[in-house]
């Protein structure tokens, strides 16, 4: 009955000596390494849309903005720079040969046969080579009469290159000159000019031919002048302006004319 009651306290003794006694817990431990990611889910079905919620109400006006300033004028562009003329083509075979002596223009004015005034004026400038053609329309030739020297000049000029048979269309000066460069100068009688079927022809394409002789200081032609006329002994460089009047019943215009132009040639001395 004693070792009972002994062992009873005994064991009572062990169990609130462990029940009394219990151990400090440890330190958490190093983190293990990550495991692998699960696998995603489905995704759940769309949800239904909402209501609509009530319009908001409108907002109160802005204010007027202030007006921009003008814009300041704008620069001038440069003008483009001019475009390069074209070159000349060359001259064809024998042209240099039959301008070489030099050219006559004439200016016509006055009024065509249907009483149409007009004003036509051409360039003269073909030379005949031929040698009848150089002693009759492109030399000069001095000479003493009653002790004053005379020059006279041969002048003719054809309005196109040189054709014997269909190029007849010239202008021609003769001219008889005492005391040349002096003061004593003069124009003897004798000096003319002719035309020679020239074509005036108008814009509206009608025409009609000059083909007249006018001798200088006779009835018909009058208010001769020549101005400016210069002559080189040394290169027989000949040049002047001329204008005359004539009268309608002295030309092929019918009315009454004036001619003028200027002459600018260099003229050949026989020997």
């Amino acid at each position: 009955m004693k070792t009972m009651r002994l062992l009873s306290m005994g064991l009572l003794a062990v169990c609130l000596s462990v029940t009394s006694c219990t151990p400090e817990d440890g330190k958490d431990g190093l983190p293990g390494p990550q495991g692998p990611q699960g696998e995603q889910g489905i995704q759940g079905p769309q949800g239904e849309q909402g209501p609509q919620g009530e319009a908001g109400q409108d907002g109160a006006d802005g204010q007027d903005g202030a007006d921009g300033q003008d814009g300041a004028d704008g620069v001038n562009g440069q003008d483009g720079a001019d475009g390069v003329n074209g070159q000349d083509g060359a001259n064809g075979v024998g042209f240099d040969e039959l301008t070489q002596y030099g050219h006559i223009t004439m200016t016509l004015q006055g009024t065509r046969p249907d009483g149409e005034p007009f004003e036509d004026t051409s360039l003269f400038e073909f030379t005949g080579l031929g040698s009848s053609q150089i002693e009759d329309g492109n030399s000069f030739s001095t000479y003493v009469f009653e002790g004053d020297p005379v020059h006279e000049f041969y002048i003719q000029r054809f309005l196109t290159a040189i054709d014997d048979v269909f190029n007849e269309t010239t202008i021609f000066f003769y001219l008889n000159i005492s005391n040349l460069g002096t003061d004593l100068e003069d124009y003897e009688p004798g000096s003319y000019f002719q035309i020679t079927q020239y074509g005036v022809i108008g814009a509206d394409n009608k025409f009609f031919t000059m083909d007249n002789y006018f001798e200088f200081n006779q009835p018909g032609v009058s208010d001769l002048e020549y101005t400016n006329l210069v002559w080189d002994d040394a290169t027989n460089h000949l040049t002047f302006s001329y204008s005359f009047m004539v009268t309608a019943d002295n030309n092929n215009s019918e009315h009454d004319l004036t001619v003028s132009g200027d002459v600018d040639v260099f003229l050949l001395e026989q020997i």
